[in-house]
């Protein structure tokens, strides 16, 4: 019995493991009934309902994870899609069946119309004469946007004495005035002004005076005039004016000031008068512009407004130059202006013979240089950030050299006569090892370690040193003592021009010497991107009160320099720094000598960069004349020496060195961008400054200076006056004649067949456009490509007598101490009316100038 049941057992838990019930033996349970529902029974055109299914089995439970498919029974009407949701589709009534398994349930659903969800007239602005009609339209749209149509729409005005409306919207106008109309559907509404015009229209038949001129009261004769000022609106060249009174025969008005009105020449220009919508169209004679003549080789500058605003240029013809200059004194200050150019009965034509700019301000990709040239110019650029640094050291401390001359004379206790040198050292001899404070981090000050040098060549002025880590050491010997004995020979009285680099020694190191200190960590410093500097840190003491001290200082005047290093990724072969490094030691040099007689008379601030490194460029620029063998104001061309520069060694070119082409070099960078660039910039971030800024410095020394080295020592041997008050103080100019005159000068200099009156739209010294053009001819990739490849890099909109286009007038983000430029040509059968204004008209910005020269 026992054996029995549990077989019974056994056979009851398989049976119950195996299923059962409705699904049969093995599976769940069927669906028995499907039920469809949703929150409406109707839905609009084009809306979405959705829909939901329960299904249950023959017991009523609920049953899930079936599958469920859906079908209307009238896609035209509406439509259902996998997962049960309705879209209407046009109105009527539709069954949706969901079915699972077999089994169906429906659902009933009516399709309405979409309701207007708002409705807008088709005529914005519409207007219809006295006893005339016009019939209005509009529209419907539901809520998506969508037109609906076949709505009833019913039309109304806000007065039928001015005008009525019919259902079908046809209005007819009844009086002249203006009235509402407004269309409404399915109680959306939507309305416009309409105006009635009247028979009778205005009429123009004279104006007094002949010539209106801007500011002036002034009369309109005519007829059907409204009544009241507010009832006349009245155009003059396109701009609105003020009407003070009116009667239906005459009108009197205030003419707009010259800043409201367009430039035009002067004569006729157009007159409306606006009646209750109906124009009358006439002119008057108006003067706006100045009238000016510019004899040929003449030139003018204007900087008030007054004078930019409008001038007019009678018949003559011929070529003129023109910049436009911002002489804000900062280059972060950049303006927005437009130089409108425009002649009397300009016509389409004249419109489209404007020449588009060979070379627009924003076109052009940056010239790609010869690779020694290249590094040289990086090797500039990151020398200048350096300068930077020592007007902020020197403005963190006090004067070192005014702080020696208050130390005692005399010891208090022994009466023993004190030195106020920090440390007067003895001249060493050839051969001698000397140790020097270098630093560890070339932006650090404060951080340094300490080199061995061997004393290479000892002069009258200059003591040559080594580093005993140089790759090359003690093998160019020759070579360090014959740039000493060219710096003592030569570059020392170049320097005579600025200053005296040695006028502080006796409260430095007292030895009579500058240093010049050719290390292999100078190689190392920013990864070799600087051939050589100096700095004012070396006139500090390194020892004593913190607060005045420079730890890395040598104390003394020194100059710093990279060695050659022939297997650097970064390092220069002997050739190429023989090629450099000459001209870096006369331009570094005339820094110390900056230094030197800013800090003997207690200065309390070195000059600004640019002006600095535009004056050390002209020490480089000294020497190199002497190489040459020209002198000041020689106009010297390619041929003269510059093609020297950069040629391999012959016998017309016996010693090729950089001497004046890497000035041009970076003034044919800053002519290509001059619209973007600035002589005020940092090198920091605009290298060009050192063609652009001693470009203007070179210009301003043969402009107003008798002698030149008179002129550059009265820059240099100053306190506390720097930057544009420096050269504003020492010609006697404003800084506005000065920036105008240079930039029209750099147009002007050797322009072809060019008749010039004042010298100083020339550029004596140099010949800009010979050695551009050259350099153009002449200089190569080592690929054979053209190295520069604009014989004239300036960007100059070149126009013509006419109406000129936005892309020659436009001026966008002209930064201070910089120009845009343009050339006017061609045939003149017009007045040619130039006007500078604020972009978009107004009155030119307040630091914007113009110069012009009439050169053919």
């Amino acid at each position: 019995m026992r054996l029995r049941h549990l077989i019974s057992i056994g056979l009851a838990v398989v049976a119950a493991a195996c299923g059962g019930g409705d699904g049969g033996p093995s599976g769940p349970p069927a669906v028995a009934r499907v039920q469809i529902s949703a929150i409406a029974t109707s839905l609009e055109v084009g809306s979405t309902l959705t829909t939901t299914v329960t299904l249950t089995d023959a017991s009523g439970k609920v049953v899930t994870g079936r599958t469920v498919t859906y079908q209307s029974s009238a896609a035209t009407i509406a439509t259902v899609d996998l997962a049960g949701t309705v879209t209407g589709v046009a109105p009527g009534a539709v069954t949706i069946t969901a079915t699972s398994e077999g089994k169906s349930g429906t659902l009933a659903l009516t399709v309405t119309p979409a309701a207007v969800n708002s409705i807008t007239i088709d005529q914005r602005s519409p207007a219809v004469k006295q006893g005339e009609s016009t019939t209005l339209t509009a529209k419907t749209f539901d809520f998506l946007g969508r037109e609906v149509t076949g709505r009833t729409i019913t039309w109304s005005s806000a007065s039928a004495s001015v005008a009525t409306v019919t259902a079908g919207g046809a209005v007819t106008g009844v009086t002249s005035g203006s009235v509402f109309i407004r269309a409404e559907s399915e109680g959306k509404r939507d309305s416009v002004s309409l105006r009635v015009r009247s028979l009778i229209v205005p009429a123009i038949t004279g104006s007094s005076p002949a010539t209106w001129t801007p500011g002036i009261t002034a009369t309109i004769d005519g007829t059907n005039f409204a009544t009241t000022p507010a009832g006349n609106t009245v155009f003059l060249n396109s701009t609105p004016v003020a009407v003070t009174a009116a009667t239906a025969t005459r009108l009197t008005i205030t003419v707009p000031s010259g800043s409201q009105l367009p430039c035009s020449a002067t004569g006729p220009v157009p007159l409306i008068v606006v009646v209750n919508g109906d124009s009358a169209l006439g002119s008057a004679g108006l003067q706006v512009a100045t009238p000016r003549i510019l004899a040929l080789g003449e030139s003018v500058l204007y900087t008030s407004q007054s004078d930019l605003m409008c001038n007019e240029f009678s018949m003559t013809g011929g070529t003129y130059l023109i910049t436009a200059f911002n002489y804000e004194n900062s280059s972060a200050v950049r303006t927005n202006f437009s130089l409108i150019g425009t002649a009397t009965g300009a016509t389409a034509a004249n419109v489209a013979a404007a020449r588009v700019p060979a070379f627009g301000p924003l076109q052009g990709s940056p010239t790609v240089l010869p690779p020694e040239v290249e590094r040289q110019m990086r090797r500039q650029q990151t020398h200048m950030a350096r300068l930077e640094a020592d007007r902020q050291l020197l403005a963190s401390r006090r004067n070192p050299i005014t702080l020696r001359r208050r130390r005692p004379l005399f010891d208090a206790q022994t009466g023993a006569r004190l030195s106020r040198a920090s440390a007067a050292a003895p001249v060493p001899n050839v051969g001698d090892m000397l140790s020097l404070r270098m630093r560890t981090n070339f932006s650090d000050f404060n951080a340094y370690t300490t080199g061995r040098f061997r004393v290479v060549y000892v002069g009258p002025k200059i003591i040559m040193l080594e580093d005993s880590l140089a790759p090359l050491a003690r093998t160019m010997d020759a070579e360090y003592q014959k740039m000493g004995l060219e710096f003592d020979s030569q570059m020392y009285g170049f320097l005579s021009s600025f200053g005296n680099p040695l006028a502080v020694d006796s409260l430095t190191d007292a030895n009579g010497h500058l240093f010049a200190v050719f290390s292999q960590r100078v190689n190392g410093y920013l990864n070799g991107q600087i051939l050589g500097f100096v700095t004012v840190c070396d006139f500090f003491d390194n020892t004593g009160n913190p607060a005045d001290i420079c730890p890395s200082s040598n104390q003394g005047e020194y100059f710093y320099a990279i060695v050659p290093d022939p297997n650097a990724p970064n390092g220069l072969t002997l050739a190429l720094w023989q090629r450099f490094m000459r001209g870096t030691l006369i331009h570094e040099a005339k820094h110390i000598t900056a230094y030197a007689e800013r800090l003997l008379r207690d200065t309390e601030v070195l000059e600004e960069s640019w002006l600095e490194e535009a004056t050390a460029q002209q020490a480089a620029e000294l020497w190199a004349r002497s190489i040459y063998r020209v002198v000041w104001k020689d106009d010297v061309g390619w041929n003269d020496g510059p093609r020297c520069d950069y040629a391999s060694i012959s016998g017309t070119c016996p010693d090729p060195v950089e001497g004046i082409l890497g000035h041009f070099v970076w003034l044919y960078s800053y002519y290509e961008n001059v619209e973007r660039r600035s002589i005020l910039s940092s090198a920091s971030t605009d290298g060009s400054i050192y063609g652009s800024a001693w470009s203007f410095a070179r210009w301003v020394t043969d402009a107003y200076s008798q002698d030149e080295a008179v002129f550059l020592r009265a820059l240099v041997q100053v306190q506390n006056d720097h930057g544009i008050n420096n050269l504003v103080n020492k010609t006697g100019r404003p800084w506005t004649e000065l920036l105008g005159t240079w930039s029209l000068a750099a147009l002007a200099d050797n322009y072809p067949g060019a008749t010039v009156n004042d010298p100083k739209l020339q550029f004596e010294s140099w010949n800009s456009r010979d050695l551009f053009a050259s350099m153009s001819q002449f200089l190569r990739f080592s690929d054979g490509r053209v190295a520069f490849p604009k014989p004239f890099p300036l960007t100059i909109r070149s126009v013509s007598f006419g109406t000129w286009g936005a892309a020659q007038t436009d001026v966008i983000a002209l930064p201070g101490g910089s120009f845009a430029a343009w050339e006017l040509s061609g045939t003149q059968t017009k007045p040619q009316v130039i006007a500078l204004r604020a972009l978009g008209g107004g009155l030119p910005p307040a630091n914007i100038g113009l110069a012009m020269v009439r050169v053919k």
